[in-house]
């Protein structure tokens, strides 16, 4: 049991709450009235019997716990690199990142969130403080606070803007505007809704074109020319190879030898592209050179791939599958204003399930 001492210098009364922590080492605090230092006596007491007991004298930061938390997961390198950037620019980096970690409150986190939304799109600002909770989350489980202070934080809506996906003959002509040997990686990629990393990384064993399908089992993530597995379980997945796609590997590989390794797209020296050389330089001057929107990124052949499956009566469960996705829900959220209008089906459906008539079109003459 803790206890209570009241003490008197110099003419002053303090009283000093005493306690043992949960591994026996004896623990102090003052204050200068008795009825404080007995509840905050009785709360420690509490905390320690239910096993909620955090140290008040802990003087752990936010960036602290931040970068040990971060050093701890278990994330893939592209993953890792993300988060500590998030971690150095955006904690570290604000007055935030230097508050002990038990002192700061709700208020305090609404202020940080407030002005990282001046400097982040509202996609990226939710994935900051969706890691700020996490990282919260852990320190709680390590008893280092005893509660989150990220919690009903105010943030700028995320709405999403309607993707636009290009035509097949947008996608003709940015084919036709890449150089002779790059050709084929367009239209491979809107034929099979590759991300850019699993197009580069595709090798010639990874074309069956006797069966007509395509395993997507590696990947090259950004900044980086060592094969890894994709981002997901689900994104290793086979997909059907079109004719089209097919017609494109057998002429770039009749005039374009693989690499040592099977990887079928190589710059003159033999070596796979990384990210930003072909998505940025030699994608980007094509998209220049077809006349298509600035924003046009590798990205949008894979909407390309999705939008032309769903406008061919493609299900959203047997699209999330082609791409990768982990539910379609995703899928649904992101293309489902693609999806051909199917109100005349829905009526066709129910009236011939109850045996009725087909319907009428609107002003129509129901008599006749």
């Amino acid at each position: 049991m803790g206890s209570v001492e009241k003490r008197v210098r110099n003419g002053k009364v303090t009283y000093l709450a005493r306690w043992r922590d949960e591994a026996r080492r004896q623990r102090k605090r003052s204050f200068t009235r008795k009825v404080d230092a007995d509840r905050f006596l009785a709360q420690v007491e509490a905390d320690i019997l239910r096993g909620q007991y955090v140290d008040p004298s802990d003087k752990t930061t936010v960036i602290e716990y931040a970068r040990r938390w971060a050093a701890g997961r278990a994330h893939r390198p592209t993953t890792a690199r993300r988060v500590a950037s998030l971690i150095e620019t955006h904690i570290a980096g604000t007055s935030l990142g230097s508050r002990r970690l038990a002192a700061v409150v709700p208020s305090e986190v609404q202020a940080w969130a407030a002005d990282r939304a001046k400097v982040l799109a509202p996609s990226t600002l939710r994935n900051l403080v969706g890691l700020l909770r996490s990282i919260y989350s852990a320190a709680v489980l390590d008893r280092l606070v005893a509660r989150s202070p990220v919690v009903r934080v105010s943030l700028p809506s995320a709405r999403r803007e309607r993707v636009v996906p290009l035509t097949v003959d947008q996608v003709r002509a940015l084919a036709d505007a890449m150089p002779a040997r790059n050709r084929a990686m367009v239209i491979t990629q809107a034929g099979l809704g590759l991300r850019l990393g699993e197009l580069l990384a595709l090798r010639v064993q990874d074309v069956d074109f006797a069966a007509r399908l395509v395993r997507v089992e590696w990947q090259f993530a950004p900044q980086s020319k060592v094969r890894s597995e994709p981002k997901t379980p689900r994104s290793r997945r086979t997909v059907p190879l079109p004719q089209v796609v097919a017609a494109a590997l057998r002429e770039h590989l009749a005039e374009f030898s693989p690499a040592d390794d099977g990887t079928i797209f190589t710059t003159r020296f033999g070596s796979p592209y990384r990210h930003d050389y072909y998505g940025s330089l030699i994608f980007g001057a094509a998209v220049q050179r077809a006349g298509l929107p600035d924003s046009t990124t590798t990205h949008d052949l894979r909407h390309h791939y999705a939008s032309v499956l769903l406008m061919q009566g493609e299900s959203v469960i047997v699209v999330a599958e082609r791409l990768g996705h982990e539910n379609a829900t995703l899928v649904l959220s992101t293309y489902g204003h693609l999806m051909p209008d199917s109100e005349e089906r829905t009526r066709r459906a129910v009236d011939e399930a109850w045996g009725c008539a087909p319907s009428v079109p609107q002003g129509g003459d129901a008599t006749s």
